[in-house]
């Protein structure tokens, strides 16, 4: 129970950085910002059930688990980040709607799923 909190309140800490790093940067965001703030579920979850049936409640069909846990992985906004930031000489500040949704998720108790499609271990 201990890590568990610990875990979440890392989480909380870094949705907060994110959410202060957007404010900052307020100038910096555009409409994407609020696009990539939505993206994980829209891509992720939403098209998830359209593998199939769930096979319980809180549960994504197994064939959907990798496409739910592509959008919901720091790795991928951060690839995007640096590319835009250094090899395409873009805006990457919008991706912090796509970082802070993932932060929050992971503050509220909702992590990568498992090869089950249930919640994956810490």
């Amino acid at each position: 129970m201990r890590a568990r909190i610990v875990h979440h309140s890392e989480y909380l800490v870094l949705a907060l950085l994110l959410i202060g790093a957007a404010i900052w940067q307020k100038d910096q965001l555009t409409a994407w910002f609020w696009f990539w703030l939505v993206a994980p579920d829209l891509f992720g979850l939403v098209p998830a059930f359209l593998f199939g049936a769930s096979p319980a409640k809180g549960y994504l069909p197994s064939r959907a688990v990798w496409l739910y846990n592509l959008w919901h992985n720091f790795t991928l906004p951060m690839v995007l980040w640096v590319a835009l930031l250094f090899l395409l000489a873009g805006n990457p500040w919008p991706l912090l709607g796509w970082l802070a949704h993932i932060a929050a998720d992971r503050t509220l108790g909702f992590g990568l799923r498992g090869d089950d499609g249930g919640q994956g271990a810490l």
